[in-house]
């Protein structure tokens, strides 16, 4: 399985803000490889500081679970035990819209990348229309 290629993650990245640019949002777009490792970053000005660390957690729970990070976000029911991680730290993960996996043309994971920016809709909806 190859990892992203770094001319991919750009044009990726380059969709993605776009994409924030059009709705008038700025954005922080991490993209990690197949194990998780950081490939390329970028924060528009002015967004916030702390979507750095969330794009971050956002991309690692995608690549590590092989989905986008919004399907990961089971509703909580009151009285009932939390089935996931819903918090961010070192390493953490972040189970809400705006992480997808990457995928080549064979179906192969090759990485994921996590947005920041907006509501978890609109990071979700910038990461589509990024990967598309």
């Amino acid at each position: 399985m190859p990892d992203i290629a770094i001319d991919e993650a750009h044009r990726i990245v380059a969709r993605g803000r776009q994409a924030a640019k059009d709705v008038g949002l700025n954005a922080v777009f991490a993209i990690l490889d197949r194990g998780a490792n950081l490939v390329t970053f970028s924060r528009m000005d002015d967004a916030w500081l702390a979507s750095n660390e969330l794009a971050l957690a956002k991309a690692r729970a995608s690549v590590m679970f092989r989905m986008p990070s919004e399907s990961l976000n089971a509703p909580l029911q009151l009285g009932a035990p939390t089935p996931h991680f819903d918090h961010v730290h070192a390493g953490g993960l972040l189970l809400m819209g705006g992480g997808l996996p990457i995928f080549d043309a064979d179906g192969a994971l090759t990485g994921a990348l996590g947005v920041s920016g907006g509501t978890p809709e609109q990071d979700a909806a910038l990461a589509r229309a990024a990967v598309a």
